[in-house]
């Protein structure tokens, strides 16, 4: 991140969220996704309609590889307790819903 409360906010958050980038991995690399793509399934598995934000064709055309899919239920529940192993609260922006 190029501001430096941001960078702060990532030095802070990455090490936490540890379990959560490894199982996003692990899930990336039985399916053959990126993790971004894993990510993204991952919400709309959830009942979220993601809306991923894209800097280059190459980005948005990668977001597109987390269509025509669907994790598994165990796959879910293993990204959820992964997430809530991480135990990392985030800020939400005002169009964020729970």
């Amino acid at each position: 991140p190029k501001s430096a409360v941001r960078r702060q906010l990532f030095k802070q958050l990455l090490p936490k969220a540890k379990p959560l980038l490894q199982e996003l991995e692990a899930v990336a690399a039985t399916r053959g996704k990126t993790m971004s793509q894993v990510a993204i399934n991952w919400c709309m598995a959830k009942g979220c309609i993601p809306i991923p934000g894209a800097k280059s064709k190459a980005q948005a055309i990668d977001n597109l590889g987390a269509l025509g899919w669907r994790l598994t239920s165990g796959e879910v529940d293993a990204l959820d307790m992964a997430a809530e192993k991480a135990n990392v609260e985030t800020v939400q922006n005002i169009f964020m819903t729970s």
